[in-house]
This record gives structure tokens, sequence and C-alpha cells, in this order.
């Protein structure tokens, strides 16, 4: 989301309301890695380089406030707490954006597993343990944190924590995966030890990336009471999820409007 807009027609403009307190939007965005021409902060972020590769696109560090300020308008608070290089994709294109919800009971395990997709999962409530098994590290993330999720290493997830967590999970996954049902385990089940319940609530084709290299954003957006961005086109495809409030997105070039409540999801192309 920092980097310069793009001149087409094809403009959208995206406003949180909020009756009471502060809205928020939890955005997911694939968008186009920007090549950064020598800077020495581009070390402020970690880059996935084949070996002995040239002229690579580098992640940019993480913006302490978007570099297109001018497109966000007043009372707009935004946080970014993971980008990643896309590297590798998933083989086995096409591939879909899909966004599968996650619930923990305290205590529960899921077992040792690899990723069939790539992903930042973002924790909205209580924690969550992964232990990467063939690395022989542990972390915990809490709510408000990000992690990044590739096809490698083999690893497990707890929750330690005293409550249910909810983690939000972005994933590009090959087409073929096709579209799983809602999950719900009572006690134990092949995946897991202890109340899981998971499955996805949105999923749509990537008909159309942006020429590679790619990286993956989740951004923590506040809008304020009535506060509205400018009229801008997105760099990327994006999911939105509504945390708290509603959001309402303007399209200029078809003259429509829709408004989505707590707990919603849209996607932009």
């Amino acid at each position: 989301m920092s980097a310069p807009l793009l001149p087409t027609p094809r403009s959208t403009r995206l406003s949180m309301l909020a009756s009471i307190g502060i809205a928020v939007a939890i955005l997911a965005v694939i968008m186009l890695l920007p090549k950064l021409g020598g800077s020495d902060t581009a070390t402020a972020a970690t880059t996935h380089a084949a070996p002995g590769a040239t002229n690579q696109r580098e992640v940019p560090p993480l913006p302490d406030r978007p570099a297109a300020a001018s497109v966000w308008g007043k009372d707009i608070r935004l946080h970014v707490p993971l980008q990643q290089r896309l590297d590798p994709m998933p083989p086995g294109a096409p591939h879909v954006f899909r966004v599968t919800e996650l619930e923990m009971e305290p205590g529960a395990k899921i077992f040792e597993h690899r990723q069939i997709g790539v992903g930042g999962h973002l924790v909205v409530r209580g924690t969550i343990t992964i232990e990467d098994l063939e690395g022989g590290t542990s972390a915990t993330y809490r709510t408000g944190q990000a992690y990044f999720e590739g096809l490698q290493p083999l690893h497990r997830a707890q929750n330690d924590g005293t409550e249910a967590n909810r983690v939000l999970m972005f994933d590009i996954l090959t087409a073929s995966r096709g579209f799983d049902g809602q999950q719900r385990f009572t006690s134990e089940g092949r995946h897991n030890e202890g109340e899981v319940r998971s499955g996805p609530y949105v999923q749509v084709p990537l008909r159309d990336l942006p020429a590679g290299p790619l990286m993956l954003r989740v951004t923590d957006m506040a809008f304020g009471p009535k506060a509205k961005t400018e009229i801008h086109t997105r760099l990327g495809p994006a999911i939105y999820f509504v945390q708290e409030g509603t959001a309402t997105v303007r399209k200029d070039w078809n003259n429509s409007s829709d408004t989505y409540g707590t707990d919603g999801y849209f996607y932009e192309s």
C-alpha cells in the first residue's frame, strides 16, 4: 500500500464508517515488488533471493506511514505487521487467494504438517505457538501480530493461552485444491488434539496477478468516523476483513457502492 498509485481510470474510494469509536479493517494484498535501486533501507526486511541471482527486487522496509500519504486523507491510521516476498509460490498455477479462519481452544494442538500454500497469518484473538521441528525453534504470536508460513518447514501449532484463539489465514493455494468445507473437531481428530475449528470463508481466483516478483502484505487500517481515502487504484489483488464497524466501497467506473459490516469480507482486484 505504500507504493505510488498507478495511473488508470478504474479507481476506487474506500471509506470506513463507525457510529461509535473506530472502524478497523485488516487487509492482505499481493503486490509487485518495487525495485529499490540500491537503497540501504532494504536491509530492514528479509529478502529471499536465489543464490547467485542478480538484479533482484527486494522487500522494502515496513513503512511507518504510507509514502503516498495523500491517498489516505485524515483520521486514518495504518500499521503493517507483515510483508514477505512470495518466493517460491506453490507449484501448479493457476492459483487462488483464500482466507481460512482458525480457532483453537486452550491446550489444543495441530499435529506436524507442511503448508500446501504460502500466506500471512494474523492473530486477532489470543495466542498461537508455532514450533519449527526442523529448525528447532518456537515462536508465540499474540493479538495483533502476524507471521508468514511458506511451503517449508515441518511444523506444528498449539494454543498455550487461557482463551480460545482466532487466526485469519490469508493463503495462496493452487486452484486444483478446490474448496474445503468447514471442519469442527470436538476432541481428537486425524490432525489435532483438543478442539479446533477451521474452514475457508473466502476464496477467489487469482487471474490478474501483477508481473512478478511479488510480495504479500498484511495491513491493519483504523478509520475514524466518516473518514475516507482519496480515489485510488489498487496495486494488486486484496482481501479485506472488517473487524469492527462498516466499510463502504465506491467504484467510480461503474457508479456503484457496496457496504460491508463487522466480520465481513470483500475482494478487490
